[in-house]
């Protein structure tokens, strides 16, 4: 009996407690918005408070009416207007002016797209716009490059490894055969295609035989077993070898030609 009543007592001193934190926050934004309406009164016109539109979808307070879950992705409001949906009109539009053919005609040909690579839609608004028209304007290409890609890499995820990297659909196949061939001849053990797959960021590697014997030289790796174990629990390891010029792309070009462009160059290859 006395468990039951401390139960009770317990659940009614929380209870009032949620009571008096919503009584309280009700009231301070009484007074705020009282507040706001004095200090336009006194501006006579000359200047106006607004109030403030918080991008979180709900205003979470504790029991104490302290604010609670203020980093919390999944409480924050995607901006207005950017929603997939407001993605695809933009990716459409921009399309359409890129090649200069209307809208319809552009989402017939994306429709196509999406159903090549299924996994490409979910990311409209996260690839380069660049190389979505790139892709628009070839559509019957992307078919042929998706078996080549299956040729090289038969065991890889390929519709995870293109949406997360779209351009490898308009990489010289040659190139791409050759880079997988360095691969496995510097690091045989490793099963390539699905440590490609899982961790796409790996293309940026410009030259993997290079960036293999980097790495091995850093770690003092000297044989195939130490160098499996090392590349098969890190493979971003690849990464951190990279050379200065192959370490950002920038929207605007190669770091070499950014630098050109810097020292009064405008003329450099590529821009």
């Amino acid at each position: 009996a006395t468990t039951t009543t401390a139960r009770r007592a317990r659940a009614r001193w929380c209870g009032s407690g949620r009571e008096r934190a919503t009584a309280r926050a009700t009231e301070g934004e009484r007074v705020t918005e009282d507040a706001i309406g004095a200090l336009r009164e006194l501006a006579d016109g000359t200047w106006n408070v607004g109030t403030y539109k918080s991008k979180r979808k709900a205003h979470l307070v504790n029991e104490l009416g302290d604010i609670v879950g203020e980093e919390a992705s999944e409480n924050i409001s995607e901006q207005p207007g950017w929603d997939d949906a407001g993605k695809m009109r933009f990716c459409v539009m921009t399309v359409s002016d890129e090649l200069g053919i209307d809208e319809d005609e552009v989402g017939k040909r994306l429709a196509q797209l999406f159903t090549l690579v299924p996994g490409l839609e979910g990311r409209m608004g996260d690839i380069r716009i660049a190389d979505v028209t790139r892709l628009a304007a070839r559509v019957p290409d992307v078919a042929l490059a998706m078996i080549r890609l299956k040729d090289i890499l038969p065991e890889a995820n390929l519709e995870r490894m293109v949406a997360a990297r779209p351009s490898l659909l308009l990489a010289d196949a040659d190139e791409l055969q050759k880079k997988i061939s360095d691969l496995r001849a510097c690091a045989p053990r490793l099963r390539w295609d699905k440590i490609l797959s899982d961790f796409p960021e790996l293309w940026d590697v410009r030259d993997f035989r290079e960036n293999i014997e980097a790495l091995k030289e850093k770690l003092s790796v000297t044989d195939d077993e130490t160098l499996t174990k090392v590349l098969g629990g890190q493979p971003g390891l690849l990464l951190s070898v990279q050379s200065r010029h192959d370490m950002i792309l920038y929207d605007n070009g190669t770091l070499r030609q950014v630098e050109a462009s810097m020292s009064g160059d405008l003329t450099s290859d590529g821009w």
